[in-house]
């Protein structure tokens, strides 16, 4: 009992608890993330209701996923594949946009932040980072971690590839109550964040740009979305995909949140830059 005191004591010098009942903060961090979310995003609509901001989508369909997109000047162009992958070919055309490393470090470069490191060095390398930037929060519950985390904290993930997301908030600070988004009342509490990854949603929204544009190319697999992580599979209770991937998710007014599934993750840090 005297060990677990003594750690959340510190946890509470490292990370003091947010103030009770509150909304989300304007941030300059959200401000740039939200514009490479779809026009009508639900959670960018309340974050300008709540904070007074003005962020507009800069894309009608938000930004498309695009493997190894990491160069602002090449956004929305079509462009050729150079590396074949689940859902690439390499040689292909696509609609051009950021990988997920590509947009957090667009999101940290923009904000006078240092560029990330390799994803792999940011989960393995603690002689390196240490505790400064690996957040010892493992055991702390899910709907508690918002006590601990701070908008622009990072998820760094593994599966069968390492993945990079950003913290957001949770449903509560963007004022969701359990009437607003009954299948989520139970996780109101749940980190949300912001990255760009698989959604088919977007795959969809893609070839309607193809056919609207003239264009000559594929959709893409996923976009700038958020998820949202601690939820098991199992309590999910939605779900579409194909022979390479299944994507559990809940309906939030017609927004398709999808789950991050850190429970089958190989490894995974919470990391503050």
């Amino acid at each position: 009992m005297k060990k677990g005191l003594t750690l959340l004591a510190a946890l509470l010098i490292l990370f003091p608890l947010a103030p009770a009942g509150a909304l989300v903060e304007q941030s300059p961090l959200l401000d740039t993330a939200f514009v490479m979310l779809e026009e009508g995003n639900p959670i960018l609509e309340r974050y300008n209701e709540i904070t007074g901001a003005n962020v507009e989508a800069r894309y009608k369909y938000g930004l498309p996923y695009f493997f190894g997109g990491k160069n602002e000047i090449y956004l929305m162009k079509v462009w050729k594949a150079w590396e074949t992958t689940h859902y690439f070919r390499a040689g292909e055309k696509y609609v051009y946009g950021f990988d997920c490393a590509g947009y957090i470090n667009w999101i940290a470069t923009q904000n006078g932040l240092p560029e990330l490191d390799s994803l792999s060095n940011m989960i393995l390398h603690w002689g390196k980072y240490g505790e400064k930037n690996h957040l010892p929060i493992k055991e702390v519950p899910y709907d508690e971690l918002k006590d601990y985390l701070a908008v622009g904290d990072y998820l760094v993930g593994k599966h069968s590839g390492r993945h990079i997301m950003m913290y957001i908030g949770t449903l509560a600070d963007y004022g969701y109550t359990a009437e607003d988004v009954p299948e989520l009342r139970d996780y109101l509490d749940y980190p949300i964040l912001i990255n760009s990854g698989g959604n088919p949603f977007h795959y969809l929204w893609y070839l309607q740009y193809i056919e609207e544009n003239g264009l000559n190319c594929n959709s893409t697999n996923g976009g700038v979305c958020i998820y949202i992580v601690g939820v098991p599979v199992d309590q999910v209770p939605h779900q579409i995909g194909d022979e390479r991937q299944t994507y559990y998710y809940f309906d939030m007014e017609g927004y398709m949140l999808t789950v991050y599934d850190i429970f089958t993750c190989t490894s995974y840090v919470w990391f503050r830059p």
